[in-house]
Parts: C-alpha cells; sequence; structure tokens
C-alpha cells in the first residue's frame, strides 16, 4: 500500500486498470457458462487484494489525498477507519433494516418506525404473502433498494418477486467498501407506506459519541437526485456543505414540529455508537423512525470548507473504540435470541 500522504494518482491509476480487466474477464466468463460465483463478487475480489485497499480506495477517489489511517484526522478518515478496526456486531445489526427494529424495542424508542408486514427471504415468498395493496419493499442488506408498490394488478408482484434472485446476487458492500453490511443476512422487508414521497419531508441527525451535531433536512426525492438543506440544533444554517452538493432546499423558517423529540431519540438511538446518522421521516402530523446510517454518502465526500472535516475529526475520539466495541458484543449478544442475525459484524479476515 502506498503511503497516505503520496502517489495517490498512481494507486488509483493502479486499482482503476485491475477493475476494468476484472470486470471483462468475469463478464466474458459468466457469458461462456464458467463463472460459478456472481459477477460482482469475481470482479470485486480481482480488483481488490486487500479489504485495506478497497476501504482507502473509495476514499481516495472522492479527495485529493489517501486516507492515512493509522493516526486519522479527518471524520470521514475516522468512519472508515472502523470498518477496518472495529469489528462491532452491533453496527451490522442496526444497519439491517429489518434487525433493527429489536434495537429499537431493546432501546425504548419512543418514535415508531412504520408497520412492518413481513419478511421475506426468497422472491417465492414474497409471491405467496399476504399484502395489503400498497406497501413499500426494501432489502435489508443495502440501500438505494426501495420499491414503492401499488398492486393494481397481481403481475406486478410476480414480476418483483421474480427480480429478488437476481438483486440477492448484488453484494452492497462491494460498492463502496462499506464493510459493517457484508454480515447482514440477505432479505426483504415489506413495510407501511406511509405516503407519497413527494410530501415526505427526512431528518437525518448526523451523531458523534450519542450527541447529534447537525441535521441534513430532505424536502423532496426524485429519480437520482433529492433537495437538501443543512442545519445546526438550534435551526439556524451551518457553514459548511459536502463537497459538490450545496444546499438546493428552500430552507423552512421555523423548526419541524416533534423536532425536540427527535433530538431526544436521536440521542437515544444514537449512544451506543462512536458515530451513527439517525433517520426520521415526517409525513403530515406523523413522525417515523427511518433507519441508522453508519457511513452517510459511503464516507467518502468531504466538507467544504476543508477545515471542518479536521473540526468534526476532532470530535469523534477513536480512543474510546475498545469500550463502545465491548458495549456493542454486549447488546449484540443480548439480541441475538430475537434477530436472525449473525454476531459477526461481517469484516474479512482476507489479507
Amino acid at each position: 500500500m502506498p503511503r497516505f500522504d503520496r502517489d495517490r494518482d498512481g494507486f488509483l491509476r493502479e486499482i482503476d486498470r485491475r477493475h476494468r480487466w476484472a470486470w471483462r474477464v468475469a463478464r466474458l466468463r459468466n457469458g461462456l457458462g464458467t463463472l460459478s460465483r456472481p459477477v460482482q463478487a469475481e470482479a470485486y475480489d480481482r480488483t481488490f487484494r486487500s479489504d485495506l485497499e478497497a476501504v482507502t480506495y473509495h476514499y481516495a477517489v472522492r479527495n485529493s489525498h489517501m486516507p492515512d489511517f493509522e493516526t486519522p484526522r479527518w471524520v470521514n478518515e475516522k468512519v472508515r477507519w472502523q470498518f477496518m478496526n472495529h469489528p462491532n456486531p452491533l453496527m451490522t445489526l442496526a444497519a439491517d433494516k429489518a434487525a433493527v427494529r429489536e434495537y429499537l424495542r431493546y432501546k425504548g424508542a419512543e418514535i415508531p418506525a412504520p408497520e412492518l408486514y413481513g419478511t421475506f427471504e426468497t422472491g417465492a415468498q414474497l409471491a405467496e404473502a399476504r399484502l395489503p395493496r400498497r406497501y413499500v419493499l426494501k432489502s435489508t442488506f443495502g440501500c438505494g433498494q426501495n420499491h414503492f408498490i401499488d398492486e393494481v394488478e397481481p403481475v406486478r408482484r410476480r414480476a418483483l418477486a421474480a427480480q429478488l434472485g437476481r438483486l440477492g446476487e448484488w453484494d452492497h458492500w462491494r460498492i463502496l467498501g462499506e464493510m459493517h453490511y457484508r454480515g447482514i443476512p440477505k432479505r426483504w422487508l415489506a413495510e407501511e407506506d406511509v405516503g407519497p414521497v413527494n410530501s415526505i419531508k427526512e431528518y437525518k441527525f448526523y451523531c458523534l459519541h450519542g450527541q447529534p451535531i447537525f441535521v441534513l433536512y430532505i424536502s423532496e426525492r426524485g429519480p437520482g437526485r433529492f433537495r437538501h438543506a443543512l442545519f445546526d440544533l438550534n435551526w439556524g444554517p451551518v457553514d459548511f456543505h459536502w463537497n459538490g452538493h450545496p444546499e438546493s432546499a428552500e430552507r423552512p423558517p421555523r423548526r419541524p414540529a416533534d423536532f425536540e423529540r427527535m433530538v431526544t431519540e436521536a440521542k437515544r438511538l444514537s449512544e451506543d455508537f462512536m458515530h451513527v446518522r439517525v433517520d426520521f421521516l415526517q409525513q403530515g402530523s406523523k413522525t417515523y423512525f427511518s433507519e441508522l446510517t453508519f457511513s452517510g454518502g459511503g464516507a467518502r465526500n468531504p466538507f467544504i470548507p476543508y477545515f471542518h472535516n479536521e473540526v468534526l475529526g476532532e470530535m469523534l475520539d477513536l480512543n474510546h473504540a475498545d469500550a463502545y466495541l465491548e458495549r456493542g458484543r454486549h447488546i449484540a449478544r443480548a439480541l441475538s435470541g430475537s434477530v436472525q442475525q449473525p454476531l459477526d459484524c461481517g469484516h474479512a479476515q482476507r489479507a
């Protein structure tokens, strides 16, 4: 591995070269019928010679420097440091969109998740399930795999069920090297559709050591886009944003209803982790828990102005990693009887 302070461009060129050839060979072998595993897994394992290479690469692509995992200073360096050095099974359990509901019960959460209609390991189970006409189908093992279903015709469900097998061959953790997703069982859940997407407001609290630091507000979503703004906990503007993603949402002049309740809940649900984003939805007068996110945007994109990366990094104290790891293992063991979730967080042993 090259040092963090030099040879970034050469490192990226080498990984990109391997990546191109790995995908070509994997697709060719798949077409010839000589590949016994999914194309993505084959290409990934031939591209990256270690997990460290993968975690480093995805950071370096979005930053002007290699990450320093020996003495990390920027906040995203420290978040990605956890992928390699903090095998916390509670992160994997809480990132699982089905298993996290047991964590909510364990914590005595007061803001509910949407109603759960069922979980499915196969498309056949989904096809046979009794479900309401409208629901949301989500994967438990990644993000961006949400399907808003309105079953006007039964053929819609059969076609969707047929897709699950193909989607199940895709590993979300391989996309950006987010290792805490690796140990999540591949399942799908059907939950309550809380209303039209274009009228839902989202509030995402970035928390360090159990304290919300700032809030990402999303006013509307569309295919491949969303409008957003960043607020402090007094509902005032912050003086930073993500590189390449300036604010685009109209700022509500007043803090939302239930804001203090969301702050209290964010503290409750983040206190067992060094770093997590606690996400909520609002539809009209109702507030719902959405998910816990341990690497927003893949923990790659830096903040502008750049000094905020180090300011936020100073708030994330890795000296407490061992204590959080012990706490996470204790809670995961306590929950192991109520969720079908392995206690191993899925960190690889590949050299």
